[in-house]
């Protein structure tokens, strides 16, 4: 059983929410893989209620909604996303929508998610303009703290800040990490090493599996993401922790 805890739906399909749903849908029963979250994204051409309704019918799929937190009605819209269409976590991406990671709407948002009792995915991956710009593990690690109430996802496990990330996690009891797009993207260098070191110190605990697809296919990362495990080392309880239990224990899946 392998849970994929970070993707999104691929808009070169056939340019609509249901046809992207439904492809995904077949990937994952292709590689066996039994649930997913999908990530809503502001930015892709489909609205928070196009999403919802394309992964309804699919009870692989579950969503996280994209709030932008200056919006005025960010908790109103937040709110209405869980309550009224089916989500079941907010995402949050700094670098895309511009936003300051240690500005109060997002810390109001982030406390407010908890209060809602859902957890909160925050995009933590430091490309070139988004360190220019100021990318700070710090900053990410202070917002976890002062909202202690709400469990907070750092993606990609801060890419090749990994062992920052890793440090601060580990005196943040209500912070998670996934490992999706960075153990690829650095596959041939030594962050890959040192995410699974990482992993180790976490007793591979608070770690999850995730493939970024559209970035590659649901199979092709799916199988190369556990080659590389396997080739450092993990043996099959850890790498049932990162591609299953974890989530399914963080998400409370009973039906899994």
């Amino acid at each position: 059983m392998i849970v994929d805890a970070h993707l999104h739906l691929d808009e070169t399909i056939d340019g609509t929410a249901q046809g992207a749903a439904k492809e995904l849908d077949t990937q994952l029963t292709n590689a066996g893989i039994s649930r997913a979250i999908v990530l809503h994204l502001e930015s892709q051409p489909w609205s928070a209620e196009e999403v919802a309704k394309a992964i309804a019918p699919y009870k692989s799929l579950k969503g996280f909604i994209n709030v932008h937190p200056f919006n005025k009605d960010a908790k109103d819209k937040l709110k209405a996303g869980i309550d009224e269409l089916g989500y079941i976590g907010l995402k949050l991406h700094p670098r895309l929508q511009e936003f300051k990671i240690d500005h109060e709407k997002t810390l109001e948002l982030v406390r407010f998610a908890g209060e809602l009792n859902i957890p909160v995915l925050f995009d933590a991956f430091p490309d070139g303009t988004h360190i220019m710009q100021g990318f700070s593990p710090v900053k990410y690690a202070e917002l976890a703290k002062l909202s202690p109430e709400t469990r907070i996802i750092w993606a990609h496990m801060g890419g090749h800040y990994v062992l920052d990330f890793m440090m601060l996690a580990k005196r943040l009891p209500n912070v998670y990490m996934d490992c999706s797009y960075s153990l690829l993207y650095y596959r041939k260098s030594s962050i890959i090493k040192d995410m699974v070191y990482a992993m180790r110190s976490m007793k591979f605990d608070r770690i999850f599996y995730g493939s970024d697809y559209p970035d590659r296919s649901i199979m092709e990362t799916k199988n190369s993401s556990i080659t590389i495990f396997k080739e450092l080392g993990l043996n099959e309880d850890e790498l049932t922790k990162i591609m299953s239990t974890n989530a399914i224990n963080f998400f409370k899946w009973t039906d899994l």
